[in-house]
């Protein structure tokens, strides 16, 4: 699959996700459930197995990937990842770390973000999202060193205001701010 092809396919999957959202937002009590239904959507056309740099099989589509870096500095989470399987050391090994694999080559990463009706105030979620942008940006700097072409996506699902973010630095293939609820009096559309 071309790094074009996956990325379309990728976006198709958000694109259901997003809809599910806006037709039926109660059906996601939690970012674990985003979450889950969006692997569901993706594992349909990510669930080949392959060979690993070690000779085990793995697939290419990870939920709560903890990055190392090179250095094993970088210790941070992302919701869904899609990497080249190829390059996956799943065997021990002392460059390992303690979660026990090792890649440095991920195609496209994905985090998830909601508010719920008593949820943060706008501020805080503000805050998060632009947290999760700030993580999403570090590990892209980090392992684009190796020259690798990331596509990232930032979604926060909202079910209590319209906070009209904007994007003052979008270095993101797509970064999504849906809105599902309106209080009485309010006016606008979902994004």
């Amino acid at each position: 699959m071309t790094p074009e092809e996956r990325k379309v396919l990728v976006e198709s999957k958000i694109d259901v996700l997003i809809q599910e959202f806006n037709s039926h937002p109660d059906k996601f009590l939690t970012e674990e459930d985003l979450r889950s239904y969006l692997y569901h959507l993706l594992l349909t056309d990510f669930n080949e197995l392959e060979d690993t740099e070690d000779n085990s099989k793995s697939i290419s589509l990870h939920c709560e990937v903890r990055w190392y870096g090179e250095d094993q500095d970088l210790t941070l989470r992302s919701d869904i990842v899609i990497f080249d399987v190829s390059k996956l050391i799943t065997q021990k090994s002392t460059r390992l770390p303690s979660k026990g694999y090792g890649f440095n080559n991920p195609h496209i990463i994905i985090e998830l973000k909601l508010r719920r009706v008593r949820g943060d105030s706008s501020n805080k979620y503000q805050a998060l999202l632009i947290a999760d942008r700030e993580r999403l940006s570090k590990i892209k700097r980090k392992v684009s060193e190796s020259g690798a072409n990331i596509y990232t996506y930032l979604i926060g699902f909202d079910k209590k205001a319209n906070i009209n973010f904007q994007v003052e630095n979008n270095e993101f293939q797509k970064e999504f701010y849906i809105f599902n609820r309106f209080e009485e009096g309010q006016n606008g559309t979902p994004n």
